[in-house]
């Protein structure tokens, strides 16, 4: 690992990201998840989106122990139609279903790393402790690795448990899951994971937001540098 990590949110099909690439050539990747649905009032196509996905996973397909690729809320609804949400694009699902089933091994649900003492687990929408209570009450916190969050996906019974959505978001739980908790479930202390630093988009903000270093939320459409070896985040390309 090395001491820098590149860091892209969501995507939804623009082109931020494609700059990072050439200014960090060797440095390490992560992308937060949501590929698809662009924002309507954004000057970026569905057809853009699909290119830039296409993209995304040659980047990865070339760099196989560089780049990261996390699934999202609009990534996954694609495979189980069970979580539609949002800016879902009927015209093109099944285009889009095959592209992330054809290369489902290129994704994970979560990534973590360890740095100068600390730990970093790095989700779409970040993993809330009272959702993992709530959902699997026997676990204990040391169990929740990004290594199980990954061997588990794919089972019908924490699939469903995937999808559940806060009051926040419109649905009908306390808490939502790690693809689809809002920031604001975070910043309740005790819904916090201890001994681990989060870092996650999924909420769209304006400017990256901080709770005490205990979490990060990246999702404001430019790319981040998280300096290991000094546990800093910053914009990637202005460096501030």
């Amino acid at each position: 690992m090395q001491n820098r990590l590149i860091i892209i949110p969501d995507v939804h099909g623009r082109d931020f990201w494609r700059e990072a690439v050439k200014v960090y050539p060797e440095d390490e990747f992560i992308f937060l998840g949501d590929y698809l649905d662009p924002y309507p009032d954004e000057c970026f196509s569905i057809e853009q989106a699909w290119q830039g996905l296409l993209d995304i996973i040659e980047f990865k397909k070339r760099n196989p122990e560089r780049v990261t690729l996390l699934w999202g809320n609009h990534d996954l609804h694609y495979l189980y139609p069970e979580y539609l949400g949002s800016r879902y694009d009927f015209d093109n699902a099944e285009r889009n279903a095959h592209a992330f089933w054809d290369n489902q091994s290129l994704f994970k649900l979560a990534y973590e790393t360890s740095a100068g003492g600390k730990r970093y687990l790095f989700s779409h929408a970040g993993v809330g402790r009272k959702w993992i209570l709530g959902r699997f009450p026997f676990l204990n916190e040391e169990d929740l690795t990004a290594e199980l969050f990954n061997d588990l996906v794919g089972h019908p019974k924490f699939m469903e448990v995937l999808g559940d959505v806060s009051r926040l978001r419109g649905g009908d739980r306390d808490y939502g899951s790690m693809i689809w908790a809002d920031y604001m479930e975070h910043l309740d202390r005790e819904n916090r994971l201890d001994g681990v630093i989060q870092i996650f988009g999924h909420t769209q903000i304006e400017k990256p937001f901080s709770a005490d270093g205990h979490f990060y939320c990246l999702d404001c459409c430019q790319t981040f540098c998280l300096d290991l070896s000094k546990s800093t985040i910053q914009d990637a390309v202005t460096g501030r």
